[in-house]
């Protein structure tokens, strides 16, 4: 049971205002809306590396906020099922969303714009990158161990080299994309529901070439099945040291990468959600979550909500031109 003393020291808090948020100790931070339980909506199944990351969050987000923290599976839509309830929550509802990339991109293909008002950012989660690799078996890509022979190759096929991804509109496809304005060439993509059955047919030979995280296509890398020609991410990676970023070969534009997001309802109060970066910030500086993170090919990337904010505003504003200037749609 609260004192007195603590339960006057907590207004006190509450009245000092945001301003004073940072140099306070998390457990004193200002109240995190209403009761002792925190929601965390996953619009993914269980299993996935979005609910396992989530939940290696549970423990030191609960200790962190001194709430039990709740991770509840909402799939469906391409997660925006999961973020539609968060919209439609009360500014002090103590319920929050992890956002992804591809949910941001789910909405844009399937003609909606994304309001991202009806949500407050609290903090990026983290980052990943993705891998261009050919299967070297297959006719033509032989000898291409960079993006310029990749690139030269599409050109002399004039349209006839295709390529996969994890599913239209992934940051993979549109990265492909942006790439083939970039270099005046056009390529085909073949759609799948998902990286594995991309990976199965890449490797089969069915398919050439393929733009995707790590998850899957990581261990056939490393085994020489296929050849990865880029790291699509602002700098190398430890686990593939040797492969040459994107930006490396010529293409500083294409720096953005897949990410994830906490947000929650909208209108939140501006210290509440600077309390809750707050402790992310604490939780994501852990180095064995950091560490778990990196076996599950992400990197944690924690922010301030106006960090949160303006990478997910320039990010819709990017990929919606990729989609519309290519006329992609679900």
């Amino acid at each position: 049971m609260k004192t007195v003393q603590a339960t006057r020291r907590r207004l006190m808090l509450t009245a000092a205002g945001a301003m004073m948020l940072p140099a306070l100790p998390l457990g004193q931070a200002i109240a995190q809306g209403r009761g002792d339980t925190v929601r965390l909506l996953v619009g993914y199944p269980p299993g996935g590396a979005t609910d396992v990351i989530a939940r290696a969050l549970q423990t030191p987000l609960s200790e962190a906020l001194g709430k039990t923290v709740i991770v509840e599976n909402k799939p469906g839509a391409s997660g925006t099922l999961a973020i539609r309830q968060i919209e439609s929550s009360a500014p002090d509802e103590d319920v929050y969303g992890v956002y992804l990339t591809l949910s941001l991109l789910g909405s844009v293909l399937n003609g909606e714009v994304p309001d991202l008002s009806r949500i407050t950012p609290i903090s990026q989660l983290y980052e990943q990158y993705t891998v261009t690799a050919v299967n070297p078996a297959v006719a033509g890509l032989e000898n291409v161990h960079s993006i310029h022979d990749l690139i030269a190759v599409a050109k002399a096929k004039d349209g006839q080299l295709s390529y996969t991804s994890s599913s239209v509109g992934s940051t993979g496809h549109l990265t492909m994309e942006w790439l083939c304005n970039l270099a005046g060439v056009r390529m085909q993509h073949i759609a799948y529901k998902g990286g594995a059955p991309a990976v199965v047919d890449v490797l089969g030979g069915h398919v050439g070439v393929i733009v995707t995280d790590t998850t899957v296509i990581g261990p056939h890398i490393q085994s020489g099945k296929v050849r990865a020609i880029a790291v699509n991410y602002p700098s190398r990676v430890s686990e593939f040291q040797n492969i040459p970023t994107i930006t490396e070969q010529g293409f500083k534009e294409l720096s953005a990468t897949p990410w994830a997001t906490l947000v929650g309802p909208p209108n939140m109060e501006k210290g509440r959600a600077d309390s809750m970066a707050a402790a992310l910030q604490k939780v994501l500086s852990d180095p064995k979550l950091v560490a778990r993170m990196r076996e599950l090919t992400v990197f944690a990337k924690p922010s301030t909500p106006e960090q949160a904010r303006e990478l997910m505003e320039r990010d819709l504003r990017l990929w919606r031109k990729v989609i519309d200037d290519n006329k992609i749609t679900a």
